[in-house]
């Protein structure tokens, strides 16, 4: 029996939205949790890193189990992981307890993350999936958006706890739904076998990478502890790429990134999440420390922009369906470009409606990328290459914002010649936030020119191994 996809849809939404809703709920909670737990500063930058770190370093291996052992059961295991996380964080006496119970979460989140767009790839045909992935972008921004909303009532009313226990009944809901929703998603032909050395390496050395990124705003670039992680990291990938060209399983099939329409995109997402995630960075202490708002007015102040992201997705998914990704995928990142430049120009005294406008329109220049561009990548790979393709999209994404944060900060320090924490005069200030615009706006730019690059080809939808797929998609 054909089960209807939207309702398909409906349950891995479910999953990505926990994923996401966590992390902004968490956010407006860490004030409380670090009174309760007695904890340091340190320690609640590791409870945030390390989930980070684990869900990079997993979601790639996490995606080529779908596709040798199914999409279902991963997928439902993921949300067991990440329930039964959520309660160990919210039993947590100690900030050592919760940084090992975040670890769990991560290990559900990739687990979700890495099937999420594999299964709507699967269950959807190439010209309807450019508004389902418009839908599920739609989704899960409204859920980023309300986030912070939910985190600040339930933290007042309930307690921290709360930002964790609220995620076991959705986690089961979740799990009855994709339990009868989904359909079996069971590979076709010989299980092969899984490159446990390979995941191991990946592990070790994007996490040990993207460590040196996310620490080098407190040990400085030229610590030796940053500049040793990092080589470290890159030596490790090194062996990884080395290791995977000679084994017959690779956890990566070296053979994907000569298909153009799905490297070009994979970047291209790359520097979209680096653009936007280096002036988000920046933009609440414009807010708060320059313009005095409270941090609930800051809050607000960003709702434009995940709600212009929702108001596009949809629309951008049916030009997608109709004249392909490439186009589509280009002019929204275009557009962000455009926007960024456009923030670039804001004053210290601009009224926040000649603010808000700017991030509205960069808002809208990512519907038009993120879902357009997901289901270009996604179609550009063969059926039995999805879950893989999936995990190194989420790669790229994650990677994105981790490179974002950081050289957001660096980029402001090294132009105001201060850091963001420090009281500097309003002209200092825009200095350095003029400076993390126009990075960003080249960042956006450089993601464009190579979504462009993807060229015009058709959907690879035949299962075929990828080195003897003609490169994919009318996308």
């Amino acid at each position: 029996m054909r089960r209807n996809p939207w309702v398909i849809l409906g349950s891995v939404v479910i999953g990505q939205l926990l994923v996401v809703v966590d992390v902004t709920i968490l956010n407006v909670g860490l004030p409380v949790i670090a009174k309760s737990l007695q904890a340091s500063m340190v320690g609640l930058e590791w409870a945030l890193a390390v989930y980070s770190l684990v869900m990079i370093g997993l979601v790639p291996t996490f995606g080529r189990l779908s596709d040798v052992l199914g999409r279902k059961r991963l997928y439902l295991a993921g949300l067991v992981f990440f329930a039964a996380g959520s309660a160990l964080a919210a039993a947590a006496s100690h900030i050592d307890r919760l940084i090992a119970a975040r670890v769990v979460q991560a290990v559900g989140g990739a687990l979700i993350t890495a099937n999420t767009l594999a299964v709507v790839t699967d269950v959807f045909p190439p010209g309807r999936r450019g508004r389902a992935m418009a839908v599920q972008t739609a989704l899960i921004s409204a859920g980023a958006a309300i986030g912070p909303t939910i985190g600040g009532f339930l933290v007042t009313r309930y307690g921290w706890q709360w930002c964790f226990l609220v995620n076991l009944p959705i986690a089961a809901v979740g799990v009855v739904y994709a339990g009868l929703a989904l359909p079996p998603m069971k590979p076709a032909g010989k299980r092969e076998p899984i490159d446990l050395l390979g995941a191991l390496l990946l592990l070790v050395g994007l996490c040990a990478s993207l460590l040196a990124v996310t620490r080098s705003g407190e040990w400085g670039w030229d610590d030796p502890r940053t500049l040793g992680s990092l080589a470290g990291g890159l030596a490790v990938l090194v062996l990884f790429v080395s290791h995977e060209r000679r084994i017959a399983h690779p956890i990566v099939q070296m053979a994907l990134l000569r298909v153009r329409a799905f490297t070009a995109g994979q970047l291209a997402a790359m520097m979209a999440m680096f653009a936007m995630h280096a002036l988000t960075f920046v933009i609440p202490f414009y807010w708060q420390g320059l313009r005095g708002y409270s941090a609930e007015e800051a809050g607000l102040f960003m709702v434009p922009l995940p709600v212009a992201l929702m108001a596009a997705a949809p629309f951008a998914g049916r030009l997608a369906d109709r004249h392909g990704s490439r186009g589509v995928a280009t002019f929204g990142l275009a557009l962000a470009a455009v926007a960024l430049g456009l923030v670039a120009a804001v004053r210290p005294d601009s009224a926040p409606a000649d603010v808000l406008w700017r991030f509205a329109l960069l808002g809208a220049g990512l519907g038009f990328f993120l879902p357009s561009n997901n289901s270009g990548v996604m179609s550009a790979v063969p059926s039995d290459a999805r879950g893989v393709a999936a995990g190194l999209l989420a790669l790229a994404r994650f990677t994105g914002q981790t490179l974002g944060v950081a050289v957001g900060g660096t980029v402001f320090v090294a132009a105001a010649g201060a850091s963001l924490a420090q009281r500097v005069d309003p002209a200092t200030f825009m200095e350095g936030m003029r400076a993390v615009c126009l990075t960003a706006l080249g960042l956006a730019a450089v993601g464009a020119f190579l979504s462009f690059q993807r060229g015009v080809t058709r959907p690879a939808d035949a299962p075929a191994r990828p080195r003897s797929a003609s490169p994919a998609s009318r996308r």
